[in-house]
């Protein structure tokens, strides 16, 4: 081919060249490709986020206020680029707040950074960039009605206003009001729980309520009302007998899984492992929980037609229930027949029950959903593998926000990624690093040899 012919031939595919590349920029624009490789996808919206967004039936107004070389702004703008490519019903404007002070005055943005979300007349603004703040704006905009989650108070249940990293439980009130939950305390001294009360948190309480006490809170439940019980090992014996009218056992025992433990762990700090078609609850947990001093907790047998119960949280088949004291001082333990029980241990129940209404008004129902464990629950544990999940999918359960339960954004920390391993996880890569694969290779050394010494 001549020079002429070769200039003539690349002036012909230049332009198909850049007709293939416009045509597929404007592909990728339409339809964007991501590839998330960090660890745990920590650079895409959670479940929970894709969820709300696609929930959404009325427009909503996202207005981030942000500062030329902020070193956040491209976290910032690319939540808000996966948020808006994921519907048409999110509006996003990215404000340099420097060159737009009277709008930010108007929206009362005093910090860089600040995002405010607005639809149908209501507006939040957070300071705190965090796809987790975004979401609980996004709802407290667009949902329609905010249900109080009641929190039983004085006897020593979990302060859901303490910090304390190791009593108090200010994030599991932080999970809830993302959500756009109201949480309030309940007291039943000389009181009844308050009308407007969706879901009666008992978090863990050391002692005991009063008779008149369990009496409120049994006018509460034949409303109908739904109540989460989380109860730690040995306590408050008479609300676990109140709990019998119910439907709900709870053992005076302590449930041990030394291969559901954590590596190098004592017994009683175990994973419980989760079958994700037993309950809706469990469906989106990414990791099972991790309970810690857990009791077990059973359904009794009733009437069918007046209750339906299931247990749906239980501990592996290796491991079993004790009242051997011993083992909560030491945290070791070994089974005994006849005086301990073999798993799988049910540590979670759900019981929903019938209650007596007026003649010809629909039937109704409570509901009651008891974990043998209220440290879980706590500042320590509560964003540890599924805890957070599990809490916060257990009131939504209960507060009839069955779209709401889902899998929430993880928290990271800079430089810190945290993984569990089980002493079976243990077991098992020791077996297969140190003996199976040296003795794969012996073998196939062995296997050479011979061949080629007789081949």
């Amino acid at each position: 081919m001549t020079a002429a012919g070769q200039r003539a031939r690349i002036a012909l595919a230049v332009p198909a060249l850049l007709g293939i590349f416009v045509l597929g920029e404007l592909l990728l624009d339409r339809h964007p490709l991501r590839l998330d490789l960090t660890p745990d996808a920590r650079h895409t919206l959670s479940d929970q986020t894709l969820r709300a967004l696609d929930a959404l039936d009325v427009d909503v107004r996202v207005i981030a206020f942000l500062r030329s070389e902020d070193p956040r702004n491209l976290r910032i703008e690319d939540m808000l680029r996966q948020v808006s490519a994921r519907t048409p019903r999110v509006h996003v404007e990215v404000v340099d707040v420097n060159r737009s002070p009277a709008l930010a005055r108007q929206y009362g943005v005093d910090s860089y950074g600040a995002i405010v979300v607005e639809s149908g007349g209501r507006r939040r603004v957070f300071s705190n960039p965090s796809e987790e703040a975004f979401l609980g704006a996004l709802l407290h905009v667009t949902r329609q009605q905010r249900k109080t989650v009641g929190w039983l108070v004085g006897h020593g249940e979990g302060d859901p206003t303490s910090t304390d990293h190791y009593r108090g439980y200010s994030t599991a009130r932080r999970l809830l009001e993302n959500e756009d939950y109201d949480v309030r305390p309940v007291s039943l001294i000389g009181d009844e729980v308050p009308p407007e009360t969706t879901v009666l948190v008992i978090a863990g309480p050391k002692r005991d309520p009063l008779p008149e006490e369990l009496a409120a809170l049994d006018r509460y439940l034949q409303r109908p009302g739904q109540a989460l019980v989380l109860l730690d090992a040995v306590r408050t014996p008479e609300l676990a007998h109140f709990l019998h009218r119910y439907w709900v056992e709870v053992g005076d025992d302590v449930v041990v899984d030394p291969t559901q433990r954590l590596s190098g762990g004592e017994y009683l700090t175990i994973q419980i492992p989760i079958e994700r078609g037993d309950h809706p609850i469990l469906v989106p947990l990414a990791a099972p929980p991790l309970f810690s001093l857990t009791r077990s907790v059973d359904v009794l047998p009733g009437e069918p037609g007046v209750m339906m119960g299931i247990a749906f949280l239980r501990t592996s088949r290796e491991s079993w229930a004790t009242r051997d004291p011993e083992a909560r001082r030491t945290g070791m333990a070994r089974f005994v027949p006849g005086r301990d029980r073999r798993g799988p241990v049910p540590v979670g129940v759900e019981v929903a029950f019938r209650v007596v209404t007026p003649p010809g008004a629909p039937p109704a129902q409570g509901r009651v959903v008891v974990y043998g464990n209220a440290e879980f629950a706590d500042n320590f544990f509560i964003e540890l593998l599924g805890n957070k999940d599990l809490f916060v999918n257990s009131v939504d359960w209960l507060a009839r926000e069955p779209q709401a339960i889902s899998r929430r954004p993880l928290r990271f920390e800079p430089g810190r990624q945290q993984f569990f391993v089980t002493a079976e996880d243990t077991a098992a890569a020791f077996w297969g690093t140190a003996v199976v694969e040296p003795a794969v290779f012996a073998l196939i050394g062995l296997v050479l040899a011979v061949r080629r010494r007789w081949g």
